[in-house]
């Protein structure tokens, strides 16, 4: 009997205090709801897939030398991007394909394995667009299409590096003296 009493006897001391408790304004001022709620704003329309037009006017669709000299600086940078990405995407792939088949011949997996080194990016896009521009400087260079044009600048830069020659067997004193 006890403890019901005393439960009943907290309830009401907290009800009591609770009466005698000031109200404090609130933190913050809600502002009144409106009535009605405001409609939805719609959606802007979707943007067309079609590419941006060049600031230029529309490119040729050869992709040749006039068509380079019509291209804004961003869409080489990106054109020599794209074939650089392209091209690490690729030999990475061969790489991974390697790797799970065991079963190739010894010539063969070392042809493929040279065709990976030889592709495979080494320097940034940069470089590679910096050599197209030189490149199409050249009277011969105008005469080339953008990916023959590109694939002469990754051969000029991705050369592998040269191996070095290989040592000479020591001469022995018996081997100079002639006649011995």
């Amino acid at each position: 009997m006890r403890r019901p009493a005393l439960a009943l006897a907290a309830i009401l001391a907290a009800a009591s205090l609770s009466a005698f408790a000031q109200d404090e304004p609130p933190l913050i001022e809600n502002p009144p709801a409106p009535e009605q709620p405001a409609p939805s704003p719609t959606p802007p329309p979707a943007a067309p897939s079609a590419p941006p037009a060049s600031p230029i006017g529309p490119l040729p669709s050869s992709l040749d030398f006039p068509r380079w000299q019509k291209m804004t600086a961003r869409e080489r940078q990106t054109y020599v991007e794209g074939a650089v990405s392209t091209l690490g995407a690729t030999t990475v792939k061969l790489r991974a394909e390697l790797g799970k088949d065991g079963r190739m011949s010894q010539d063969r997996l070392a042809a493929v394995v040279r065709f990976v080194n030889d592709n495979s990016p080494r320097r940034s896009p940069a470089t590679y667009l910096l050599e197209m521009e030189r490149i199409y400087r050249s009277a011969e260079g105008q005469k080339l299409s953008m990916v023959e044009c590109f694939q002469k600048a990754f051969e000029r830069l991705n050369v592998p590096a040269a191996a070095p020659p290989l040592p000479e067997a020591a001469r022995t004193p018996a081997a100079d003296a002639p006649g011995q």
